[in-house]
């Protein structure tokens, strides 16, 4: 499943790490035979989600829920399920199954955000609301709280895929000048960044296309080419800098149309996806 859904996330969702009781610090251990504090719990709940122990995680935050489902830690309590809910799309089995996980991790996110909580956790929430919208292509959602998180969004790195997110979700909505004024800017602000060169390769893209291959041997792009004409479709072929031969369909205006022209040439062209 995961080789076959690339959750596009994991970059971000790794770099949003941010650590325990992040409103409220964490207190010092109690005296022995005391029940752990909520920040005790909380502690406890973000090192089993570190350590990849979601069930542990999960276990851990219900009990701070359960104490107080709204008052403080609730939000810390909510962000950490909706995490491990996104964990969960990653591992799940076929594509409802992940898509369950992604609508109950945003689910969970807009919960703890009803709790208005202060920054730099609000920042978090939305960028979570935004990761799992982009994936369940809810593209306005995501394209707004992208924009909304990344002013209050501290990390350098973290930071930058937001930017880079909130310009992908502009693009699959055709919106492609605002998508480029955001790809423009993830080049100015992080140049030389994994998040830059992706900005690049996006940016001045006006219609999308399917790409069914890459060749090496031009002969070989050529018969493609060929074969897809001959079966009506309109067929182009590009070189990438090595020199190497792509073929792709197109060109379609919206996201939408590229799915359902993907979706006609896949079991043809197993490997099709659409560019940019």
């Amino acid at each position: 499943m995961r080789n076959a859904w690339r959750f596009l996330g994991a970059n971000l969702t790794g770099v949003l790490a941010v650590g325990a009781c992040l409103t409220g610090g964490c207190a010092p251990k109690d005296r022995a035979g005391a029940p752990p504090t909520r920040q005790q719990e909380l502690a406890g709940a973000y090192s089993a989600f570190e350590q990849k122990q979601y069930d542990q995680a999960m276990a851990a935050a219900e009990r701070v829920l359960a104490q107080d489902s709204v008052g403080a830690g609730s939000a810390e309590a909510l962000y950490l399920e909706g995490r491990v809910h996104e964990q969960k799309a990653q591992e799940a089995p076929n594509p409802a199954a992940a898509r369950e996980q992604l609508r109950t991790a945003r689910s969970v996110y807009q919960r703890a955000l009803a709790t208005k909580p202060a920054q730099p956790l609000e920042a978090y929430l939305r960028a979570g609301i935004a990761n799992t919208s982009y994936f369940l292509e809810d593209y306005p959602t995501a394209a707004r709280e992208w924009d909304a998180a990344f002013p209050h969004v501290n990390d350098p790195e973290a930071k930058a895929w937001v930017l880079y997110r909130a310009g992908l979700s502009e693009q699959r909505q055709g919106h492609f000048p605002q998508a480029d004024r955001h790809f423009a800017e993830v080049q100015q602000l992080f140049p030389g960044t994994e998040q830059a060169k992706r900005a690049a390769t996006h940016q001045g893209a006006a219609a999308f296309y399917v790409q069914v291959g890459t060749f090496g041997s031009n002969a070989n792009a050529d018969n493609t080419a060929g074969v897809l004409k001959a079966q009506g479709y309109a067929a182009v072929k590009a070189a990438d800098p090595s020199g190497r031969q792509s073929v792709a369909v197109g060109p379609v205006p919206t996201y939408q149309q590229a799915r359902t022209l993907r979706d006609r040439l896949v079991a043809q062209y197993p490997g099709a996806i659409i560019v940019p």
